[in-house]
């Protein structure tokens, strides 16, 4: 009953939040100090919209996120996709992580790609479409107001496999400038697709996009969460990739969210969203990524 009454606060106090949030953003028709509680509809109208890749489908955007103060540094970016098995998803579904990393002076960026309903592609395209992201993120650097040198992919579901898939070989779009690097210098991962468990038969097709099968020595530091009771991408395949990254010699941490399911720790209204996502962050910080 006592977590039943908490968990109601937490909710209420939640809604107020955005409807303060709201109203002040309608105001101001500009991103408030604190900003990830907002609809996702509205982060994307009060975000930079940046074309960063034409497809035969359709032209695909980042949604930036600018931090409220100013630097003459350029500042550490991450960069968010969605979840959606490469089937759905869209920017709205996590734009919210991107906001509070922007809160925390972070640039925060959410990469649409194409997907199967929206765009008839298949997984292969998802990877083109996040690593051409990063590329054009790294590439456009200085413009941006952005430390080449730290920035973050990251992602959820599916959104996690490709943020994945940036740091693994191969993959590239036809006619990429491959002198640039799609690598990032971090990767921070909700709940992903690892290659077992969601997508195994994609993953028999192509082991050469399997987390698990690709593991090599020099990946970037990484911080992952699942829940324990996650049917779609299982926690014992995050141990396991865990296990893989630290047996290479790379930092790999996984949060573990007790008998949460899949989407264990997302959206932002989910109570285990914040302590996840502060860890995340602390996590970066412990790898001068952020501060």
């Amino acid at each position: 009953m006592k977590v039943l009454k908490a968990c109601g606060l937490y909710l209420v106090i939640v809604t107020l939040i955005v409807l303060t949030l709201q109203a002040n953003a309608q105001t101001s028709n500009t991103l408030p100090q604190v900003s990830y509680l907002l609809p996702g509809k509205d982060l994307m109208a009060m975000s930079e919209k940046i074309l960063y890749k034409e497809t035969p489908q359709e032209d695909i955007y980042l949604y930036l996120l600018r931090p409220v103060k100013k630097s003459r540094e350029g500042l550490p970016a991450i960069i968010y996709f969605t979840g959606g098995g490469w089937v759905e998803g869209s920017v709205e579904g996590q734009i919210s992580n991107a906001a509070w990393f922007r809160d925390q002076g972070i640039i925060g960026i959410e990469a649409d790609y194409r997907v199967k309903s929206r765009h008839g592609t298949s997984p292969i395209e998802c990877i083109q479409d996040a690593k051409s992201a990063v590329r054009y993120v790294r590439e456009h650097a200085e413009k941006l107001g952005i430390d080449p040198n730290k920035i973050i992919v990251a992602g959820g579901s599916a959104g996690g496999h490709i943020a994945v898939c940036t740091t693994i070989d191969g993959g590239d779009a036809p006619n990429e400038n491959l002198s640039i690097s799609s690598k990032p210098n971090g990767l921070v991962l909700h709940n992903p697709v690892l290659g077992k468990g969601f997508g195994e038969e994609f993953f028999n097709f192509h082991p050469e996009f399997s987390p698990l099968l690709q593991v090599k020595k020099g990946w970037p530091p990484t911080i992952l969460s699942c829940g324990t009771q996650d049917s779609i991408t299982p926690y014992h395949y995050a141990a396991e990739f865990c296990k893989l990254m630290k047996a290479k010699g790379n930092s790999c941490e996984l949060i573990t969210i007790k008998d949460a399911g899949h989407s264990c720790d997302w959206p932002a209204t989910n109570s285990s969203f914040l302590p996840t996502i502060q860890r995340m962050k602390a996590f970066l910080q412990e790898h001068k990524l952020v501060r």
